[in-house]
């Protein structure tokens, strides 16, 4: 009887260990599965926070790019620009990814993006201003600093969705370490019971405590990778506890107060820096840890023991605990002087403008009355001077409205005589002669309709030309096809009707000789500026010029004459072949 209740004592202890055993694998794999929950939660929030510091220099990049490309006119920066504005775009979409559960942060996010596409709408139109209108009005959309508003805003949004998120990485960190305790104890007891009971259990022990050490290593490097993104940021990075004392101190406050790290954490805050009961912003440490976020700007600052003075401005935000209990603060801190001074002299500039303004008023007044008085007196004298200025105008007018009939007239003679001529060759001349003759009349008509009639607007001009050559040599626009690339430009008359003239020779060669037997094709004329430098660019598609032939010495009359008004116009004309016949021809406006 007693060895049969010795046995069912064994059994009984045998059974309370099986138990013990099982209970301690159970709360073991637990406590293994939140450690793994737990370090793919930090894993998603390092990730979330790489994406955030990789938005934040994308957002200031976008901005140093339009001011370059303001200030330097350099397109290179315009590309540099848009990528930006991409990369923004994937870094949001990639927030989103990762706050696909977080429905707070999200609502963050997508009003960050509308932050954000608002201050890029400023910053193209302020770049458009630059492309269509000038430097200076450019210039004076960024003195205006509207951007700086939208900045300040997607600032803050930023540091808070950080904020949030830095919160929440903390909170996994304090959980991680629960964890990690508990899962030694239980393995410690685990591994004692199994070394007296089980040998194999040892061994499934040993290769759990294997994994986790794993599992500890992986959250060590991810710890580390923390501590590299706080060292990194350039904005001064503080948390502090329940007491106020500093729990931590990154590289950028040690930058910003010459303050060192080993000095700071465990001291209570005010002790460190006595300035900040001073000018009161010890209450904004409270109100953190009465669990609002706060932001401070434009405080004053002053550390003899450093002699650092200047202006900062904070973004405080509670530290929570698991249970939604606050358990410090976290503060990120921007050296904001230099835009301090830079408003404070601009509001200097301001108030001596308003005093110069008032004396140069003055001034005005009395010299407005002097001027009145002279107004009045060249007042008739400019009604005289306009009457005798309009009578002129008219009569310009008049000359060029004879002179383009005149033109027509000598053109109807040559078509009328061209009827006479049986030769070929001689009635090509003839229609040569009228194209040329045309060219001019044209540009006098053009004047005539003009309101300057100083310059015409060449692009319209050699429109109407090509025009009436392809009427003239009965060429259909379907077979050859033409092509003007040039904006609006005015061209004195000799400048003018020098151009017309080698545009004329020009496309009446192609005609004759680039297309032969009704082939097709295509002609490109384009005009462009650089400067005081005209750049005019002739090509076709044709059959090319022939290689040994030097266009320059040719025997050909509208050759030589596009040779004789370059020279007139005091350029340059070269020959390029690249698939193409192009000439191009530089002259001076």
């Amino acid at each position: 009887m007693t060895f049969l209740k010795e046995i069912k004592s064994l059994k009984v202890v045998f059974i309370f260990i099986l138990i013990l055993i099982v209970g301690i694998g159970i709360a073991s794999y637990r406590n293994v599965t939140e450690v793994y929950e737990t370090a793919e939660w930090r894993a998603n929030s390092y990730n979330i926070l790489t994406f955030i510091e990789d938005l934040k220099t994308q957002i200031v990049g976008v901005e140093e790019f339009q001011r370059n490309y303001i200030i330097t006119g350099d397109s290179s920066y315009l590309k540099s620009f848009h990528r930006g504005i991409t990369n923004e775009k994937v870094d949001l979409n990639n927030l989103r990814i990762l706050f696909h559960d977080n429905v707070q942060q999200l609502s963050r996010v997508d009003a960050l993006d509308s932050l954000i596409a608002v201050r890029n709408i400023n910053l193209t139109n302020t770049i458009t201003v630059r492309e269509k209108s000038s430097y200076a009005k450019a210039m004076d959309l960024l003195r205006e600093r509207i951007e700086r508003k939208s900045m300040d805003r997607i600032s803050e949004a930023v540091s808070v969705i950080h904020a949030e998120e830095y919160n929440s990485l903390h909170r996994n960190d304090l959980a991680l370490v629960v964890n990690v305790r508990n899962t030694f104890f239980t393995i410690i007891g685990g591994t004692v019971v199994s070394c007296i009971i089980f040998l194999t259990v040892f061994y499934l022990l040993d290769k759990e405590i294997g994994v986790r050490k794993k599992a500890e290593q992986d959250i060590r490097r991810e710890m580390e990778f923390s501590d590299r993104l706080l060292n990194s940021s350039i904005d001064g990075i503080i948390a502090f506890d329940r007491n106020c004392r500093y729990t931590l101190w990154n590289p950028g406050m040690e930058a910003m107060t010459g303050i060192n790290k080993s000095e700071t954490i465990g001291k209570v805050a005010f002790d460190v820096l006595p300035f900040l009961k001073e000018i009161g912003e010890d209450r904004f440490f409270y109100e953190t840890l009465d669990g609002k976020s706060v932001i401070a700007k434009d405080r004053w600052f002053y550390i003899p023991e450093t002699e650092r003075e200047g202006y900062f401005e904070a973004y405080y935000s509670p530290i929570l605990d698991l249970k939604k209990n606050v358990v410090g603060g976290l503060a990120i801190v921007r050296d904001s002087t230099q835009r301090k001074f830079a408003l404070e002299a601009l509001e200097r500039a301001k108030d001596e403008l308003e005093k110069r303004v008032a004396e140069r008023t003055a001034a005005l007044t009395k010299l407005n009355e002097d001027l009145r008085n002279e107004i009045i007196e060249r007042k008739k004298a400019e009604e005289i001077i306009n009457a005798s200025l309009h009578e002129k105008m008219i009569l310009l007018r008049e000359i060029h409205h004879r002179v383009k009939n005149n033109l027509q007239v000598i053109s109807s003679l040559l078509n009328l005589q061209s009827g006479y001529i049986e030769d070929k060759k001689s009635l090509e001349i003839f229609r040569e002669s009228q194209n040329r003759i045309r060219s001019m009349a044209l540009i006098h008509e053009k004047l005539y309709q003009s309101k300057d009639l100083n310059k015409i607007e060449f692009a319209e001009y050699i429109r109407s030309l090509t025009r009436d050559l392809f009427d003239s040599y009965n060429i259909s626009p379907r077979r050859i096809l033409l092509k003007i690339e040039m904006q609006k430009t005015y061209l004195e008359i000799d400048k003018a009707i020098l151009c017309g003239l080698i545009i004329n020779e020009l496309v009446s060669n192609s005609f004759k000789h680039a297309f032969p037997d009704g082939s097709s094709g295509e002609i490109f004329i384009s005009l462009s500026s650089e400067g005081e430098k005209y750049f005019l660019i002739y090509k076709d598609n044709g059959v090319g010029f022939p290689d040994k032939m030097d266009f320059k010495k040719s025997n050909s009359l509208g050759l030589q004459l596009v040779t004789t008004l370059t020279n007139q116009l005091g350029g340059d004309i070269s020959l390029e072949k690249n698939g193409y016949t192009e000439f191009k021809i530089i002259f001076t406006a």
